[in-house]
């Protein structure tokens, strides 16, 4: 399941993974430049500085985040 963000600072759509532990990540997109940290469902989530999948189309890879 996918969420957005909406994040002031541009209308580009970056993906994230929110990582916690071995549970399942939870993917979302984010309008615009990628915060330092994420609040969904009342957790905290910080950005982790690794990233994955990045597209061989020029696509940015989708950023990590884990829980605070």
């Amino acid at each position: 399941m996918s969420y957005v963000h909406d994040n002031p600072g541009g209308t580009e759509a970056h993906g994230v993974d929110l990582v916690d532990g071995d549970a399942p990540a939870i993917r979302i997109l984010v309008h615009g430049d990628l915060p330092t940290t994420i609040e969904h469902e009342g957790r905290a989530w910080l950005a982790t500085g690794d990233a994955h999948d990045g597209g061989d189309d020029g696509t940015p890879p989708i950023a990590i985040y884990r829980p605070v």
